[in-house]
């Protein structure tokens, strides 16, 4: 496969229900930035029983309130690229001093969040190095259990994105995920630079 027929594929980072918050991040302008960009297919965090059921109630707030109103009311294709309905937030420890450090490195991502408040900000390497930080911290607290279905979770996401991409290759596709799985999405999606060219979302 040549350069000029590789999937172009851009990540767009997400907030969850930090989205609710008075940034200028929210849900409005999440829904205006993926509209601009009208990429050929959008990968979401959402599983395909969950979206082709039609009850999105369980979904995660940015599919819920940004993606799905704005794919009904244009002509993007939405991949669901979720394996399982978990999420990072799903993920605690049992012991009580685990749940309150993974309650201070929350509270320090939320610090982070706001201090980003922008989608450029959210999705620069500054905040992006501090986030995978933190979750890295976080996911120390959890049972390696949870690490493991954690990690697979984003195994089995990066490949449903890599197999959208193959079976439609030359697109332009947007993957829209919460910020915590990024760190995991990219080095499995660079790993095949012989189908997939990853770019800023800006230059989608």
């Amino acid at each position: 496969m040549n350069a000029f027929s590789r999937t172009r594929l851009a990540i767009l980072s997400t907030l969850s229900d930090l989205h609710r918050q008075p940034l200028a991040y929210d849900l409005a302008c999440l829904r205006t930035l993926v509209a601009d960009l009208a990429p050929d297919l959008l990968c979401a965090e959402v599983t395909r029983e969950v979206w082709e059921g039609g009850d999105l109630s369980a979904a995660a707030l940015e599919v819920r309130e940004a993606l799905a109103p704005l794919v009904a009311a244009t002509d993007i294709v939405l991949i669901p690229a979720a394996a399982t309905a978990g999420q990072f937030a799903d993920l605690a420890p049992a012991d009580a001093w685990r749940q309150r450090l993974v309650r201070a490195f929350d509270r320090a991502l939320q610090w982070g969040v706001r201090r980003a408040d922008r989608p450029e900000a959210v999705n620069g390497f500054m905040f992006g190095l501090f986030c995978h930080t933190i979750c890295a911290l976080t996911e120390l607290a959890w049972t390696a259990q949870d690490r493991a279905a954690w990690e697979a979770q984003n195994q089995a996401m990066a490949a449903n994105i890599l197999q959208a991409a193959q079976r439609d290759p030359g697109r332009r596709v947007l993957v829209v995920v919460q910020c915590q799985r990024l760190h995991w999405l990219v080095p499995l999606l660079q790993a095949h630079s012989d189908v997939l060219e990853i770019v800023h979302y800006q230059r989608l």
